[in-house]
């Protein structure tokens, strides 16, 4: 099976898991495409939050303009299958195409799928 399921230029890897999975993608952003970027970006949000699997997204926005990646976004899934189905969706894939063709944007994206490794809560002993 392949296992790149991503664009030109932006790597994805099949998860091909049945447990919980999160998205994590850092980008890199020009200042002044900040919102430019954020719009496109809702439009990826509002398509995802509408698949299978989904469970919620958050993106963080660095507090300090200069800092390299300024915008780190977390999904996370039902499972790496459903994650790995939702990419395929013909009008998710087209919302990534407007977000990486955009001519007036200059960004760099880094997604990367992760599982739990540790999970610590106050008073936890670890």
């Amino acid at each position: 099976m392949d296992r790149e399921i991503g664009f030109e230029g932006v790597k994805l890897t099949r998860s091909d898991l049945d447990e919980s999975v999160t998205l994590i993608n850092t980008f890199s952003v020009p200042v002044d495409e900040s919102d430019r970027f954020m719009n496109r970006w809702r439009d990826n949000a509002r398509i995802m939050a509408q698949q299978p699997g989904f469970i919620r997204a958050v993106m963080y926005r660095a507090l300090d303009d200069s800092a390299n990646l300024r915008f780190v976004n977390t999904a996370d899934w039902e499972s790496g299958r459903a994650l790995d189905a939702a990419r395929q969706n013909p009008e998710w894939r087209a919302a990534v195409h407007r977000i990486l063709d955009d001519p007036n944007l200059h960004i760099t994206a880094r997604p990367v799928d992760y599982q739990i490794e540790l999970d610590v809560r106050p008073g936890d002993v670890v």
